[in-house]
């Protein structure tokens, strides 16, 4: 039986990324690969025990060593991965240690690709200035590489340096990889533009674990509230969704109120536009998976406005539960919502287009219902883990 290591570094926060990392563990374990996860980064408790109970997890570090226990844990990791027959990096790792591993495997590697690291390449996928997110990437960068390190790549006189130079690693690594397989049409695009690889990018969706969840009755509407999930930074776009939902305040008055679940840099300037614009709006963190799926099951529909997505959790989470989303018009999650059939795609610089899709689903609960009905549909049989991991499975054979 080959032997497959599934390496992931959560880089700042655990989110989708990661789940869908420990998913692809789990799976491939099941297609006939003796399957390690190398794990670095946060990671929440119940995800940990899910990881754990299906496969060995084993420490990632990062590439770019503090101290000499870091390096000497940088040699050792390499040195085991130097027994298996394929590597595949699920989403990302630290662009130091991907670069060792195509120097010392790049034949054996494969890179299930997210989205090329935001850190380096914010401007050319999102046309977002970076320096305008500093607020999450310098306290990132810091809890990753500390002060020293991190005063040099950010700072005024060496930035562009610093770029430049980890952007021609991170592009000659890109090349290196035997294979690079996307997550959406969007994501492949981006890979084609900035890493001119010509050997055909494969797009394979990320999958929802249908096992996880539990049964649920389309249509049910226990609760009469509107739900956002997501991480309290810049792109998730959370100031212009409660501009909307000012908006939808102002026309269905106390008729409903928006939960938000997530947590970040961002939440105190979040909390200070729900006091100014007086909304009706309840933030809630740190939830289980199991405290999550109740706020699916119980919500009206599911809000997801990021400015820049490559593929989007979030949407099939709330199509699991018979939820529509209504879900950004730019990158991965139109390919998932398919527009006035299992959701609606709306401009997310738009503060009246997000608050007009709203107070549409508010007022038309039969149509929402419906829609519900065909996005559960459609993420069983087009968003499910066994076809995305047998997807990954035979790729990885083709290899060894």
């Amino acid at each position: 039986m080959p032997r497959l290591a599934v390496l992931h570094y959560a880089l700042g926060r655990f989110g989708g990324a990661a789940k869908i990392a420990i998913l692809q563990a789990a799976y491939l374990s099941r297609k006939g690969f003796n399957v390690e996860m190398f794990y670095g980064g946060p990671i929440l408790d119940d995800w940990k025990r899910k990881a754990m109970e299906r496969v060995p997890v084993n420490s990632l570090p990062l590439g770019l060593p503090k101290s000499l226990q870091d390096a000497k844990n940088i040699i050792v990791t390499l040195k085991e991965l130097r027994a298996f027959d394929a590597i595949l990096v699920s989403y990302g790792v630290c662009p130091f240690f991907a670069f060792y591993l195509t120097m010392f495997f790049g034949r054996k590697v494969v890179w299930y690709c997210g989205e090329p690291l935001r850190a380096l390449w914010e401007e050319y996928v999102s046309m977002e200035s970076l320096k305008g997110l500093s607020r999450t990437v310098e306290p990132t960068s810091r809890m990753l590489y500390g002060k020293t390190y991190s005063s040099l790549f950010l700072s005024k006189r060496l930035y562009n340096a610093s770029i430049h130079i980890i952007r021609t690693l991170d592009r000659r690594t890109a090349k290196s990889y035997r294979k690079i397989i996307a997550n959406s049409r969007f994501t492949g695009k981006m890979i084609d533009q900035l890493y001119n690889r010509n050997d055909g990018v494969a797009v394979v969706y990320p999958g929802i674990d249908l096992a996880q969840y539990p049964n649920v009755e389309v249509g049910k509407c226990q609760a009469d509230f509107i739900l956002a999930v997501g991480a309290m930074i810049p792109m998730k776009n959370h100031i212009t969704l409660l501009k909307a939902f000012k908006k939808l305040q102002r026309q269905h008055k106390a008729q409903t109120k928006l939960v938000i679940v997530g947590d970040g840099p961002l939440k105190s300037e979040i909390l200070s536009a729900i006091q100014e614009l007086n909304l009706n709006v309840e933030l809630k963190a740190n939830l289980t998976e199991e405290e999550l799926f109740a706020y699916y099951m119980k919500c009206r529909f599911v809000v997801h406005v990021a400015l820049y997505e490559p593929f989007g959790l979030v949407p099939l989470e709330a199509a699991v539960f018979g939820k529509p989303a209504i879900v950004s018009s730019v990158g991965g999650p139109k390919e998932i919502v398919v527009n006035s059939q299992t959701g609606l795609l709306v401009n997310p610089f738009d503060p009246e287009e997000i608050s007009n899709a709203m107070s549409y689903l508010i007022g038309n609960k039969k149509r929402a219902c419906e829609m519900g009905l065909k996005a559960q549909k459609r993420v069983i049989e087009e968003f499910n883990m066994e076809k995305s991991s047998e997807r990954i499975a035979e790729i990885l054979r083709s290899i060894i």
